[in-house]
């Protein structure tokens, strides 16, 4: 049974507030990396409109590399994202979901594959670089905010509710 999509204002309403959030969690990078996390692989894909996700996902990787001092600005992180957003938006249109499992554990592959990414990607763009903790709390926090995207997307139809 496929799931029907979110509306699409809906999507661009929760993208944008977690856009503002980003800005204002950069005296924290732990929850920065978190709601980062929830940004590029959560909220913005979408098989419909990838354009949409994509730039969204770029919004997402300029903040993260303006606010944070530990990357360097050459763009890494939003090339990134761009990448993992388009995969995922890829991914949701092959592969629709069913359940809230399966987008939990959707959610933790690309959470491991965002990391290294974004860690290669800033590699490429400006050499060695501190990774910091924040993958591990994306990836511990992704029951959390897996959930709460989950409800937050899916809570006007009656199907995704299990």
């Amino acid at each position: 049974m496929r799931l029907p999509a979110p509306s699409l204002l809906r999507q661009n309403l929760l993208c944008a507030s977690a856009l503002g959030l980003l800005f204002l969690s950069a005296p924290f990078p732990q929850v920065q990396a978190v709601l980062h996390a929830l940004l590029v692989l959560a909220l913005a894909p979408r098989s419909e409109a990838p354009l949409v996700g994509a730039l969204w996902a770029l919004a997402a990787g300029w903040a993260v590399e303006g606010t944070l001092r530990l990357l360097p600005h050459l763009g890494g992180t939003a090339w990134a994202d761009l990448t993992l957003v388009l995969f995922a938006s890829w991914m949701a249109g092959r592969w629709p979901l069913e359940g809230l499992k399966g987008w939990l554990l959707r959610l933790a592959g690309l959470s491991v594959l965002h990391f290294l990414v974004v860690h290669a990607a800033v590699a490429l763009a400006a050499g060695p670089h501190p990774w910091g903790w924040g993958w591990l709390w994306t990836l511990l926090s992704v029951p959390l905010w897996g959930w709460l995207s989950w409800r937050l997307l899916h809570a006007g139809s009656a199907t995704g509710r299990r």
